[in-house]
């Protein structure tokens, strides 16, 4: 008889462990919806989650949940941060004062970059910076500058500059070139300004000067500045836009001659006309017509050289006083007939001869600054004073009303 096989089951421990990865999780009482082919396309491109509507619902409502807690979680206050309170005007709150600065200056920098600054200084920089404080003047020695610069470039430096304003002219152009007299020679050089400042007899109307660069240039005959640049073509020795200036006084010095002609002209024809019987207008009237003609003659042949303004001045002034008879004699004929209206040709004589005496006064006058030999040149001078300028100001147009050609003449004159 066969034995019969018997299948041992082995028995459970008496202290069965359960772990959490072997405990089984609970059933999801929410069966999940269908969901149909390609559906996770699908509901992406219509905002829905893969696991149906119903998930979508329940994340956007969590989500929506969470954005309020977050957001009064930020609105609240956080325990030592500052409270922020608003005005009750509506308007926004003031900013927090900015920190204060930190002190930053020159001072503060190393040494070694300070004398690097100074390496790139000119003198006259260096001698400015020295006048700030005690330590620019102790760092900018004069033994610490000369072994910055070395001798040569140091020696360039000082001769660039003017002994008086501390004026760097690295070219010399605007520096005049210092003579032995000069103290201080040679590191006794002058700007230009300087120098007509301080009337340096050098800087002459029709001389040539010096300058540092052993350069020589003309002083303008119309300014009194040395033409350093910007020279007149056809005219060494005036600037190009003082040559036009003195064209344009020019053409106005040639009409008002011919209009102080045409009224001597006009004068003489109307006294001869209407008082030929008088001597007391007849006479004076022609000499003066005579007079004219010669004066005329004087401004005409009179030259570059020629100094001829002592004669023009007794000729203008005998013209003045030949005036005066026919004027008395008019006014006296008029004073006489008081109820008798003036005639027309009377008025008409009587303001001529005024004219004449008139314009004669400035020619007196004029002729007599020409005959001190009046420099023109010092209306553009700095150092003059402010009372002197109107002065100034009356005897250049003066000489330009009488005879600006003067500006031309050459020196020393020639007095006839």
């Amino acid at each position: 008889m066969a034995p019969i096989p018997v299948t041992v089951e082995p028995l459970p421990p008496a202290n069965p462990v359960t772990t959490p990865a072997s405990r089984p999780s609970p059933p999801d009482p929410t069966p999940p919806e269908p969901t149909a082919q390609g559906g996770n396309f699908i509901h992406g491109l219509i905002g829905l989650s893969p696991g149906g509507f119903s998930e979508t619902v329940r994340n956007s409502i969590s989500s929506l949940t969470r954005r309020d807690h977050d957001a009064t979680a930020a609105a609240a206050p956080q325990p030592g941060a500052d409270v922020v309170v608003k005005p009750e005007d509506g308007n926004p709150p003031e900013p927090p004062p900015a920190p204060e600065p930190c002190l930053r200056h020159l001072l503060t920098l190393p040494p070694e970059i300070l004398l690097m600054i100074l390496q790139r200084l000119d003198f006259a920089d260096i001698v400015r910076l020295r006048k700030t404080c005690k330590q620019f003047h102790a760092l900018a020695s004069p033994q610490q500058i000369r072994i910055l610069f070395g001798p040569a470039q140091l020696r360039m430096q000082l001769l660039g500059h003017c002994k008086t304003c501390l004026l760097y002219d690295p070219f010399r152009s605007r520096l005049l070139q210092p003579t032995l007299a000069d103290p201080g020679y040679p590191l006794a050089s002058r700007c230009l300004d300087c120098a007509l400042e301080a009337r340096d007899p050098r800087i002459r109307v029709g001389k040539k000067i010096n300058l540092a660069n052993f350069d020589t240039v003309w002083v303008c005959r119309w300014c009194g500045y040395p033409i350093v640049e910007g020279g007149a073509f056809g005219c060494e020795q005036m600037h190009r836009f003082c040559y036009k200036r003195y064209n344009d006084v020019l053409f106005v010095f040639f009409v008002l001659g011919w209009l102080q002609l045409g009224l001597g002209i006009v004068a003489a024809a109307l006294s001869w006309r209407y008082y030929r019987h008088s001597l007391l207008v007849f006479a004076p009237t022609v000499t003066n017509f005579i007079l004219l003609w010669i004066c005329l003659g004087f401004i005409i042949c009179r030259g570059n050289m020629w100094r001829t303004y002592h004669w023009t001045l007794v000729l203008e002034l005998a013209i003045l006083g030949l005036w005066i008879p026919p004027v008395y004699y008019i006014a006296t004929e008029i004073a006489n007939a008081p109820g008798v209206p003036v005639p027309k040709t009377t008025q008409a004589t009587l303001a001529m001869f005024a004219l004449n005496i008139f314009f004669r006064l400035i020619n007196v006058v004029g002729n007599a600054v020409l005959l001190f030999r009046f420099d023109t040149t010092q209306r553009q001078r700095s150092g003059i004073p402010t009372w002197k300028r109107p002065f100034h100001y009356l005897t250049t147009a003066l000489v330009m009303w009488t005879y600006p050609q003067s500006l031309e003449q050459k020196l020393p004159p020639d007095f006839l």
